[in-house]
């Protein structure tokens, strides 16, 4: 602001270097080459006069000049150009060192402000020498009596983002009967086409420029928007104008005000009004709400919320404090696929080789933390947590607190990376106690497991589509489930069937212990160390999980023995019949089948030990006649 303060100081020069120079007879043309050479010395742009210049002397001062650029960085680039500027100062008052303005207009002022590629805006002056400040002796007071602008337009171009933002036909009109005083300005114009209009109040100004405090009162309005600020202005020193007081917001239509912000129009927004209010303090580009209040539909939140816009990208920090959610409410429904789009592009396994685009997490920072009472999505009621969120230059650090969920408890943590070429992806979490079968019926629409489970995983992938995504996971895990049951097969009445004893039973293995460790190396989880533990059944495999294929191959031994041992047992049981079982094929169609070949190779090389392990099986106490109900004997 002291900048382009200073700018317009320079050329008020004109008139009033005229007049002292009168006297003298120096040429206005001279004193315009003065002006434009000092504003190129202080800043490094060129200040250019290039249509016709008209003075006159008495009873005011007044110039006027048309065609005034300042150039911008690029050369042929203007950041300012005014088609005419209109200036008339009295001048007996100036002699006395009061600057009382009759007039000052900007005709069709145009500004463009461009942050190029390396986030250096435009309108960074740098300047090398700071404009001495006029003091007291020079200019005491200030009067400003007819200060318009005239249809201008303001452009705004984010060179890394390609953003680009305008506001057309500004208009706005300003009156400062002295420094004493209040300072009213109206202003009006077009954001992206939609209506806005300005109303500012500040009294006094004096302290605003030798130091001390004066009252604001502002209210914007436009775009289904209504944004009263009631407080104060602070100047110390050298420091930046610093803002406090209270802030209330109320928007009507939150599609209205995106699109006058952004220039797109939402769809399926899952709330359209918003009001908000709190504390207000801090610069214009570092500013923070306290003792905040917000509601957008029946979602209310309390707590604070910080914006700082001096940055390299906009960031918005903030802790608030929730309700209960009903996040179902707000996620938009699954839309139907449009017939005249191309069908996504999937791989082999049906796996979207699409490109997934997160570059708008590359747009702005975030520091946030949701203190949140409860939370129901897809129908899963989940407990009181805390969620934080760090986003910075497109790193998405996300972190869950343990949470109640499906009868235990859930913790973890995300690292997602979109700044690079492609995505990277990093989750671990922890698991203790949750129903398995509710969990993987609503998320992985797999209906096939229950108990209880705990587990660990830690996992890291990078791809640009979600086909590579998995195809470049690896990472480690282990899970165990506890008192549940594998529905679809009966791994007892396979082994039954085996060895010729087959009966009826429900198509189900129970367990009192099921689980394993996993290795995942470029999306192929392995296991050497599964086990199933069950009165009467043993089971221990290995095998793998492709992934990116999504088939099964798992070899899983399956002993009958004469224990009615299950969960937590440290026995090994050496004793017992062995069938060998094959679990392979694809995801949604595996195969159960025994694999006979092993066990009848070692029947063949030791037929009596055999035939001992399943007498010694058939005699144990206590086993016997679970045994004979188990192979299907009557007794």
């Amino acid at each position: 602001m002291r900048k382009f303060a200073f700018i317009l100081s320079m050329v008020l020069l004109v008139p009033i270097a005229a007049a002292v120079a009168l006297p003298f007879l120096v040429p206005v043309g001279a004193i315009v080459a003065e002006v434009e050479r000092q504003v190129e010395t202080k800043t490094g742009r060129a200040l250019t006069i290039k249509g016709r210049v008209d003075l006159a002397y008495f009873p005011s001062i007044a110039v006027t000049a048309d065609q005034v650029h300042f150039a911008g960085v690029r050369q042929g680039e203007d950041l300012l150009a005014v088609k005419q500027l209109a200036v008339r100062l009295r001048l007996m008052p100036l002699l006395r060192g009061k600057a009382e303005v009759e007039k000052f207009v900007l005709t069709e002022p145009s500004i463009d402000l461009t942050v190029d590629r390396q986030g250096k805006p435009n309108w960074d002056l740098s300047l090398a020498d700071s404009p001495t400040e006029a003091g007291p002796g020079f200019i005491a007071d200030l009067s400003l009596t007819e200060v318009e602008v005239v249809d201008g337009r303001v452009r705004y171009h984010d060179l890394r983002t390609g953003m680009v933002r305008e506001a057309t036909e500004v208009n706005v009109a300003l009156s400062l009967p002295d420094l004493d005083s209040a300072m009213v300005v109206e202003a009006s114009g077009l954001l992206n086409g939609t209506p806005l209009s300005l109303d500012l109040g500040i009294e006094p100004v004096r302290p605003l420029l030798s130091g001390g405090v004066a009252g604001l009162n502002l209210r914007l309005v436009g775009a289904a928007t209504n944004v009263v600020v009631t407080g104060q202005m602070q100047r110390q020193g050298e420091a930046p104008l610093a803002l406090s007081g209270d802030l209330s917001l109320d928007v009507a239509s939150l599609a209205d005000l995106i699109k006058a912000a952004t220039a797109t129009v939402p769809s399926d927004l899952p709330v359209n009004d918003l009001t908000l209010s709190g504390k207000l303090a801090g610069t214009l580009a570092r500013l923070a709400l306290t003792d905040l209040v917000a509601k957008a539909g029946d979602l209310s939140a309390t707590g604070a919320l910080s914006v700082r816009l001096d940055g390299a990208r906009p960031a918005l920090g903030g802790n608030l404090s929730l309700p209960r959610l009903e996040l179902d409410r707000y996620l938009p429904a699954p839309g139907a696929t449009d017939p005249a789009l191309p069908a996504p592009e999937v791989g082999p396994a049906g796996w979207s080789k699409e490109r997934i685009d997160l570059a708008v997490l590359k747009t702005a920072d975030l520091d946030l933390t949701l203190h949140l009472a409860g939370l129901l999505v897809k129908g899963v009621e989940a407990g009181a947590t805390t969620l934080t969120l760090k986003l910075s230059d497109g790193r998405l650090h996300a972190g869950l607190a343990e949470t109640a969920l499906f009868g235990g408890t859930m913790s973890g943590k995300m690292t997602l990376d979109a700044g690079r070429q492609t995505l990277s992806l990093a989750v671990a979490a922890t698991a203790r106690g949750m129903q398995a079968e509710p969990l993987l019926t609503r998320f992985a629409d797999f209906d096939r497991l229950s108990g209880t489970m705990e587990g660990t995983i830690d996992f890291r992938t990078s791809g640009a589509n979600q086909q590579e995504l998995v195809g470049g996971l690896n990472g480690a895990g282990t899970v165990l489930f506890r008192d549940g049951a594998v529905k679809g097969i009966n791994l007892a009445q396979l082994v039954r069937s085996a060895i010729g004893h087959g009966s009826e039973a429900p198509p189900q293995t129970d367990f009192a212990e099921m689980g394993g460790s996993v290795v995942l190396a470029d999306g192929v989880a392995t296991t050497e160390d599964f086990r199933l533990l069950a009165p009467l059944l043993r089971v221990s495999g290995k095998g793998t999980v492709n992934l990116p294929s999504k088939r099964v191959d798992m070899r899983l031994s399956s002993r009958l023995v004469g224990s009615l041992e299950g969960q937590g047992t440290s026995r090994v049981d050496v004793d017992g019949i062995t069938i060998p079982v094959r679990v392979r094929g694809p995801f949604d169609n595996l195969s159960w089948t025994p694999d006979l070949s092993s066990s009848v190779r070692s029947a063949l090389k030791d037929p009596k030990k055999a035939q001992e392990q399943l007498e010694r099986l058939r005699s144990k106490e206590g086993a016997k006649s679970l045994l004979n109900s188990l192979i299907g004997n009557k007794q």
